[in-house]
């Protein structure tokens, strides 16, 4: 609290600013000085004054605070002020004691306190009049003071006076009359338990944790004022509420609820407007479908639960099992999921083998993801669902108009890139989807951007969303993911962030936290690697292939490096310089395998986890820690063949001591052996040795004694190169890979030119 002073300094009086409990106040005098003046309120030294008073506070709003009076009146006004506000610190003390109580009754409203004793507590009282003017009708009654006001009045000490009065530190009792308006709900549907049930709320309204009938609330907003005389009491109501809960009063039970709000009330967070459901009943089908969508949030598989069986190649894990099945009986009853499994835990054989589970219905499947991922979705969907038809709309040969739909509706599965659905949306919107799948679902985050509407307006009977980013996180992220999956479920965008978003992000409200988990409960599912169940599924390593895809320009360069070796006089020696060739192109950092290897960074760094990136090549390595650098704002270590034994133990010391997630980049010979990594859970070959022990030995520098976490290696292979081939050669478990395994690189050498051309021309 401020308050204004005249006080004798070396050359003069100066009008000060003043804090109580603050004996060196000079910014305190500074702060409420610039706050003051204003253009119409400048201080002009030679200005002539009628009375001391006038040049005092003048001289408040001044730059300087200079008084130009007789010092004996100075000294007389500056003792005045003193004896009015000297003893501020004791004040305020006194000001604890004096308690205002405001008590509507008969029809009138009236503040009463206590007499003071003692001139300290008098002073005290008067300043009070200066916080809340309606003091100042205080008078004797009976052994105590009181102060009958009108209803103006009233409301404005209950809405504003009372607060300040007690921020100036009285005390105050019976200000809090504020009457809450809120509603109870009893959701019905039709007891078709059908997709097209349809879901109806009846309401019931309380005022003040009372239920109150229609006409009620007619009288209450009759009364033309918030302060309202309701059942023997006085409280305060908000009109506006008032006539939100009348109008819902009036239709309830008359106006149907999509499936989406109807499960909004039933899990505890719908609401009419502004009006806050403080009870909901569910009843006939509703209530045993919550109770069977909380039950398989909790990873209880549902007796209907449809496994692809027979149509998937290769085998789910039973917590893979446990994902499908979720995800096959939220959309099974009009309801989509949001898969957010931790990173590695195959949440895209997950959605495949979702999809193979509707193999016997009509319709094309969606996907959309980045288009980093495009190959990784064409080479799973290869090797787990072979008997799918799949089209991948990318390129500048893709199919538009007539020739898109003709693609579309001839495939299983459509896959394309979040930039493509924008781009092309006229031609994806006239397909009516049997489904959609949005992998990296982060990306309609922001529900303002293109992607974010172009998604949300997309036609398709079940929707599931995959990411592996916590959205439980960010509740800002929330919102546009689940207007996708479950249109109208949270709310309208506005309603949510005064509900939800700044409670939460600002005010840190852990009550509207915990009811948005647990409304979300039934349509999320997150498992974690160290969840003990899972962990022993895993086993200490497991093996990921990340596809990747050249850009353009790269594409260009291995064209012209295989035109150049063609057109040479074939050496030995050519073939290797070819080989390098090709595979620094394929490690660009102005390309897919860069683009997709942030993206697992950003991954791994939200799970707070730690990474090695191997490389063959020093250059390389450079490269990759100067972008990592640049793209993450952080330190990322490089070890190679260059660096002394000491900087080499300090870098090695400073990633294993480090507390926050990191990146170690390391050349493949430098790095292969003598180390102890464990810190990191991720193993990324950013260009393959093609030797399984020589990536073997580099991996074991974070898969090793004192590892306690599943390892997971990812191998970086770029599509349609030599990469992929290679790699295909080494899974094959052939003769051949058996003398590629022997000899690495060296085996390509002694092929005929047309085995070598099947292995490095450019697809």
């Amino acid at each position: 609290m401020f308050y204004p002073d005249l006080v004798k300094e070396d050359d003069g009086w100066y009008a000060r600013w003043r804090a109580f409990g603050d004996d060196g106040n000079s910014w305190v005098d500074e702060f409420v000085r610039k706050a003051a003046a204003t253009p119409l309120t400048r201080h002009s030294e030679d200005k002539k004054h009628e009375t001391l008073h006038d040049a005092w506070i003048d001289a408040l709003r001044s730059e300087t605070g200079l008084v130009r009076w007789a010092d004996a009146e100075c000294a007389e006004f500056a003792a005045d002020l003193s004896e009015w506000h000297g003893g501020g610190e004791e004040d305020t003390a006194v000001r604890k004691s004096i308690v205002f109580r405001f008590e509507p009754a008969d029809g009138a409203f009236f503040i009463k306190c206590a007499i003071p004793k003692g001139r300290r507590a008098l002073r005290a009282l008067g300043q009070a009049t200066y916080v809340a003017g309606c003091l100042r009708a205080l008078g004797k009654l009976g052994g105590e003071l009181c102060a009958k006001l009108d209803r103006a009045d009233a409301e404005a000490f209950v809405a504003k006076g009372g607060r300040e009065l007690t921020e100036a530190g009285y005390g105050v009792e019976g200000v809090d009359i504020a009457a809450k308006v809120t509603a109870c709900a009893e959701v019905e549907d039709g007891g078709q338990g059908s997709n097209k049930t349809q879901f109806r709320a009846r309401l019931k309204i309380h005022v003040d944790g009372e239920e109150v009938r229609a006409d009620e609330i007619r009288f209450l907003l009759e009364q033309g004022s918030s302060l309202v005389y309701f059942r023997n009491r006085w409280i305060e109501v908000d009109r506006n509420i008032l006539r939100e809960a009348l109008r819902a009063l009036e239709k309830s039970g008359q106006v149907p609820l999509t499936r989406s709000e109807a499960m909004s009330f039933a899990c505890g967070i719908g609401r009419i407007g502004r009006l806050e459901m403080q009870g909901v009943a569910a009843h006939g089908w509703l209530r045993g479908l919550v109770a069977r969508l909380h039950a398989a949030g909790k990873r209880c598989l549902p007796d209907d639960a449809v496994l692809p069986d027979g149509r998937m190649a290769g085998t789910l894990r039973d917590y893979q099992k446990r994902g499908v099945a979720w995800m096959r009986f939220l959309t099974d009853n009009g309801f989509g999921a949001l898969l957010a499994d931790d990173m590695g835990l195959g949440k895209t054989i997950q959605a495949i083998a979702w999809i193979l589970s509707h193999a016997a219905e009509s319709g094309s499947f969606l996907v959309v993801a980045p288009l980093t991922l495009l190959a990784n979705w064409r080479h799973e969907l290869s090797r787990f669902a072979p008997g799918l038809k799949v089209y991948v709309h990318h390129g500048d040969g893709r199919g538009k108009s007539i020739g898109f739909r003709r693609e579309a509706r001839g495939a299983d599965v459509v896959v394309t890139s979040y930039s493509l659905l924008v781009r092309d949306y006229r031609d994806i919107c006239d397909i009516e989807w049997a489904g959609l799948v949005l992998d990296e679902a982060q990306a309609i985050k922001n529900p303002d951007t293109q992607v974010a509407r172009a998604v949300r307006a997309l036609g398709a009977k079940r929707r599931v969303a995959l990411t592996g980013t916590p959205v439980e996180n960010s509740a800002a992220d929330v919102w546009s993911i689940e207007e996708y999956l479950n249109p109208g479920f949270l709310g309208d965008r506005p309603s949510f962030t005064e509900r939800f978003l700044k409670p939460i992000a600002y005010e840190r409200d852990g009550r509207a936290a915990k009811r948005l988990r647990h409304a979300l409960e039934p349509f999320v599912l997150r498992r974690l690697k160290s969840d003990s169940g899972i962990a022993a599924e895993l086993g200490p390593k497991r093996e990921i292939r990340e596809y990747c895809r050249l850009s353009q320009q790269e594409r260009n360069e291995y064209e012209g490096a295989l035109a150049d070796f063609r057109a040479s006089e074939r050496r030995q020696g050519d073939v290797f310089a070819l080989i390098t060739r090709l595979k620094l192109i394929c490690d660009g950092t102005g390309g897919g395998k860069f683009s997709r290897l942030v993206e697992l960074v950003e991954t791994i760094f939200s799970a707070g986890e730690s990474a090695l990136v191997f490389t063959q090549y020093a250059k390389v390595g450079a490269a990759l820690k100067t972008a990592l650098e640049s793209r993450f704002g952080r330190r990322v270590h490089f070890l190679h063949g260059g660096l002394s034994a000491k900087e080499r133990e300090r870098q090695i010391a400073s990633f294993n001591r480090g507390g926050t997630s990191a990146v170690f980049v390391l050349s493949l010979k430098a790095g292969g052996y003598g180390l102890n990594l464990v810190k990191a859970a991720h193993v990324i070959h950013y260009d393959r040795w093609w030797n399984p022990a020589v990536e073997n030995q580099a991996t074991d520098r974070a898969h090793r004694i004192g590892q306690t976490k599943t390892v997971f290696v990812h191998l970086m292979i770029t599509e349609g190169t030599l990469e992929e081939r290679v790699d295909d050669i080494l899974q094959s478990k052939s003769a051949l890979a058996s003398s590629l395994i022997a000899g690495g690189e060296s085996f390509l050498a002694n092929m005929t030119a047309q085995e070598l051309d099947r292995v490095v021309r450019l697809s």
